[in-house]
This record gives structure tokens, C-alpha cells and sequence, in this order.
């Protein structure tokens, strides 16, 4: 949760994150059209992968997956480039300092770093520092030093505004001092103006030196096909980008001293959730979302089917914005909230899919986290919607809906993609809207049409999903709650939350930055009524039988090792 990737619409988030790794599965594979029972507790637990040591796979072969729409900016620290599916692709060609187990622990990822970073406090100031495997190199032949590390700091320490950087959050960034060469040519020495806690939570990953030094190639150096391998470092290279038949191929990267990738190729495909189930039986696709009732019962009697399941590591929400019209008033935004029943929309989102959870009190911690705390600060009530308009100075006319200065109460609710379910679901917002005396105007576009709305913030009430890439959020709050962070996407906030909000890494006990975070989310709710936390729900994926070390394991997901990700022996295709 360092920065919340952004997982998309409710289209997109209806098809699960593929998430790759080697850890212990449970595995799961279903040819029924009954779903097992399960709550999220125990999906908190599980962890489903086919897990297979790299003996036990085939070497050679091709994965193809969907997405929901072709990348418009392919720099994932860009804030043009902040989407989840993007981000789990492009773990496979970026750099990557950290491995995460399925519960959030944290370690060095050997590939890059010889260990984990050591911290020392000296005067006042922390110094962080990093030793590099000697090997690592960028794609252009020159080694990541400590002007990788620079040219990162450089590129995420202040807002565009300030330094001309579109990037997502500055929180860690924004305390360090300086950057230098440490002992050896693999040493880094970071020194923090003050205590930031965790260290892990900067420098994740890096940008090359010559992204981060330069504004202009930050921001627009990766729109459109510009890929830049040459200023990548991982186990696999982008191939081609084909506009045309909207598709991504990566391929092994040949400068790559790590473990070989098992696969020859990994193909992206972007389509409408209506196009992937067909793509599935049809041998086009070798996985796809099927969390619904719907689509569960469409994607059976597919060949060499294997169902996985587990803990969606993602919350949705609805993001009220707050620039848009009808929107603009908190009071509006607070009646909605009440509104809006959680447990409504839970009876339509997971219909037939024996999945049960309560509903999610916070947009900062999972549920199965021991720091989650339910902050969500009004109850669900149509009688209390209005009583709140009512307060605000709204009256209600002959047609059931609220007026202020003769203009009718009318707000935009702005969905994507044609899955039924999303359908459904915007109906359920203009029905509940209407009981409060809200009129709710949908607003449909295609899947693809979610970056463009993003970028450009056209958009009313919005249901989409946010994923984490760490597993703490201390440096993803600004980027959810600050009232200048351009990334918050209800623009909502207070200079006076802002400035508890940037104090958040100085507090280096673990439990007492939690404890400051949750009072932070509960203030920032009653104040602003912006980002509506709604659920997590699970993660259901159809994958071809044999393909091993992907699906769902929480937290390991972040650093996904593509590398790992291959057919079991016997199974391999194309």
C-alpha cells in the first residue's frame, strides 16, 4: 500500500489479479458449477498457485492473459501509469528490490539486493544503507548504483507542481537529505533529514538515471509504445506492442543474471469482459476472472479447467468527485453514504458465490490485517440521507427528488465495461440514490475508456478498486487523503490532516503509526465523505490445467517472479 495501484473500474475488477509466486498452495480445482462456502477469514489463509519447483515445469511456452486496456503510460511510478494490471506486468521487466511472503513480510529480493537495508540513526538523522548485487545491470549495459537511487529520489520528492514530476506520492521521498555512493561501487548511502518508518517503504523500485533526471522523459518519455527497454532491468523485455490487434508480448530478457524465465512468452491481450470467456474456450486465453455467478457458470466445461481461489488483496470503493456537479457539497457526498446499502450491494456483487465478509470499514487496512479497524462513520438509512439534505438546506419537490436554488439534485455515476454485474450494480446506485431523493445519472463507457477518465478526472461517482504494492500503507494515506495529492481522486481533504498525514513516518513504533493512521481515515471520512471503502471480496480465477506458480497469495504478489511462472511438465502450450 505504499502507492494504491489502481485496479480500475468494477469491470476490471471483476477479473481477479493474477498474481504469480512459490509459495505452499492449497490447490484448487473445481469442475462444478456449485462454489464452496468461504468467508474471508478463511480466505485471509489461502493461498492458491500450483505451486511447482522449476524441475517440475517445462521449459519453453506461451501464457496469454487479457486486460482490461492497453497501457498509456508505460513508467508505473507515473501517475498516468498507475494501474494495477499494468503494474503486475511490468513486475517482469522492472526492477524489483523486494520480496514479500503471503502475510506482508518483508525481505530482500537476491536479485538486486545482497540483503535487506541496513539503518543507523547518527545526530538526529537516519542513513539507510543499501548493498546491490553486484550483477545488477540496466538493459543499456550500465550498472544500478547509487544514480539509480538519485535519479528515483529525484523523481518522487516533490509534486508536480513543485519539480514538475507526475508522480503518485512524495511521503518518504520528501524526507531524504541525500543520496550517496557508499563504500563500494554496490553501496548506497540514504540519509533521511529525520526518522521514516518503514525503510522499505521508498525505493521499492527504481527509475533509470535518465527517467529520473529529466522531468519531460518522466512524463512523457513512456506514452503511447515508447516501452524503453534499453531503461529497464528484469527477467523478461517488452517485445512488441501491436495497437492494431491490442496486444503485449514479452519475451526472456537475454541480458537478464537471474534464474531463466520458464516461458518463451507472456501475451497480453486487452478485451471487454464479454470477449474472455468465449477467448477461454476457445484455447485464446489461459486465464480469466470468474468472480460472479455469471460468469462462474459460463466459464464450466471448459477444457483442462482449473478454478483458483482465495483473498482478493484489493478494496473496492466508490470515489465521490468532488469537483463534479452535485458532488461539490460534503452534505451531498454524506447522504449518499448513507444511502448507498453495503450489504445490497454485496447480495448482487457475490451472488452464487458463497462468499460472505462484512462490510469493509476502511480503505487503509485489509480485514485480516491485525491493524484494521472499522472507521466508517454513518449507518445505512434513506430516512437519514434526507433528514441530512434537509439540514443542508435542500427541499424536496413533487417527483421524489431533492432541489436547491431550483436546480434539481442530479449527480453522475460513471461506470465501465458491459458485464452484467456492473450493470446491475449502477442500478442498484441510481435506485438507492432515488429512495434518499438523489437523482443518479448513469454514466456507461467502454473498459477501455477508464485511463482516459482518470487522467483527465471526468467522472462522478466512480466504482473502482485500489490494490497495494507494500504491505503497510503509511506512504499510500497522502496519496488517498491529501487535499493536494493529484492522485486522490476525490480531491478531497484538510491542511489540517495534510499535516498529520506528512508526520505519519517519524512515529517508528509499528502499532502506534497504525493507531495514528486509523484516527487520521476516521477524521478524514467525517470531514470529507470522499472514498466510500465498500469490500475486498475473492479472488475466482479460471486457469488452464498445468500452468504453475500464479493466483492468489496475498501479499507474496507484489513482487510476482515471472521468471517462476511455467507449464508443469506434460501441460505446455504453444
Amino acid at each position: 500500500m505504499k502507492t494504491r495501484k489502481i485496479y480500475g473500474a468494477l469491470a476490471v475488477a471483476l477479473t481477479a489479479t493474477i498474481a504469480v509466486g512459490g509459495c505452499s498452495a492449497s490447490k484448487t480445482t473445481s469442475s462444478s458449477s456449485t462454489v464452496e462456502k468461504q468467508d474471508s477469514s478463511e480466505a485471509s489463509k489461502l493461498v492458491n498457485v500450483n505451486k511447482q519447483d522449476r524441475g517440475n515445469l517445462d521449459q519453453g511456452g506461451t501464457l496469454t492473459l487479457s486486460i482490461a486496456q492497453m497501457p498509456v503510460n508505460w513508467n508505473t511510478k507515473n501517475g498516468d501509469g498507475n494501474l494495477s494490471e499494468i503494474s503486475s506486468m511490468l513486475q517482469a521487466t522492472d526492477p524489483m528490490l523486494f520480496n514479500y511472503a503471503p502475510d506482508g513480510t518483508v525481505s530482500n529480493n537476491p536479485d538486486f539486493l545482497e540483503k535487506m537495508p541496513e539503518v543507523k540513526e547518527d545526530g538526529g538523522k537516519e542513513t539507510v544503507t543499501y548493498t546491490l548485487n553486484p550483477k545488477a545491470t540496466w538493459n543499456d549495459g550500465s550498472k544500478i548504483d547509487a544514480s539509480a537511487f538519485e535519479a528515483t529520489w529525484k523523481s518522487q520528492r516533490a509534486p508536480m507542481d513543485k519539480e514538475g514530476y507526475n508522480n503518485i506520492t512524495n511521503a518518504g521521498y520528501e524526507d531524504i537529505e541525500k543520496v550517496v555512493k557508499g563504500s563500494g561501487d554496490n553501496q548506497v548511502v540514504v540519509t533521511f533529514k529525520k526518522r521514516f518508518y518503514p525503510v522499505a517503504e521508498v525505493f521499492k523500485s527504481l527509475v533509470h538515471p535518465k527517467v529520473g533526471n529529466d522531468p519531460k522523459v518522466f512524463n512523457e518519455g513512456f506514452t503511447n509504445d515508447q516501452v524503453h527497454n534499453e531503461w529497464r532491468a528484469n527477467a523478461f523485455v517488452i517485445d512488441k506492442v501491436d495497437a492494431t490487434n491490442k496486444t503485449v508480448t514479452l519475451v526472456p530478457n537475454p541480458k537478464w543474471w537471474g534464474e531463466k524465465p520458464m516461458l518463451d512468452k507472456i501475451i497480453y491481450r486487452q478485451m471487454e469482459d464479454s470477449a474472455e470467456i468465449p477467448a477461454f474456450k476457445n484455447n485464446e486465453l489461459d486465464a480469466v476472472g470468474v468472480a460472479n455467478k455469471s460468469r462462474y457458470q459460463q466459464i464450466q466445461g471448459a477444457n483442462g479447467l482449473d478454478i483458483r481461489r482465495g483473498q482478493r488483496l484489493a478494496d473496492v470503493v466508490y470515489n465521490f468527485n468532488s469537483k463534479s456537479q452535485g458532488l461539490a457539497d460534503v452534505n451531498v457526498r454524506k447522504a449518499l453514504w448513507q444511502a448507498f446499502d453495503r450489504t445490497e450491494w454485496k447480495k448482487i456483487r457475490y451472488d452464487g458465490l458463497n462468499w460472505s465478509e462484512k462490510d469493509l470499514g476502511s480503505n487503509m487496512y485489509f480485514a485480516f490485517q491485525p491493524e484494521y479497524q472499522d472507521n466508517f462513520p454513518v449507518k445505512a438509512s434513506p430516512a437519514e440521507a434526507q433528514k441530512t439534505l434537509e439540514g443542508a438546506g435542500y427541499t424536496k419537490g413533487a417527483d421524489g427528488f431533492f432541489a436547491k436554488g431550483g436546480q434539481k439534485l442530479s449527480v453522475k455515476y460513471t461506470s465501465f465495461g458491459d458485464d452484467p454485474v456492473t450493470t446491475a450494480l449502477g442500478q442498484l446506485a441510481k435506485k438507492q440514490g432515488k429512495d434518499a431523493g438523489i437523482d443518479v445519472q448513469l454514466d456507461i463507457r467502454p473498459s477501455a475508456a477508464f485511463s482516459e477518465a482518470m487522467q483527465k478526472k471526468d467522472f462522478g461517482i466512480v466504482l473502482m478498486a485500489y490494490t497495494p504494492d507494500s504491505n503497510t500503507p503509511v506512504t499510500s494515506v497522502c496519496q488517498l487523503m491529501c487535499s493536494t495529492n493529484p492522485n486522490n481522486l476525490s480531491f478531497a481533504g484538510t491542511k489540517e490532516l495534510d499535516e498529520r498525514i506528512a508526520k505519519l513516518g517519524e512515529i517508528t513504533d509499528g502499532k502506534a503509526q497504525a493507531k495514528e493512521i486509523n484516527a487520521i481515515e476516521k477524521e478524514w471520512f467525517t470531514a470529507t465523505y470522499g472514498t466510500l471503502p465498500v469490500a475486498s471480496g475473492p479472488v475466482i480465477t479460471a486457469y488452464r490445467k498445468g500452468i504453475s506458480n500464479i493466483g492468489p497469495q496475498l501479499f507474496q504478489s507484489l513482487n510476482m517472479h515471472w521468471e517462476n511462472v511455467g507449464w508443469q511438465k506434460g501441460t505446455k502450450k504453444g
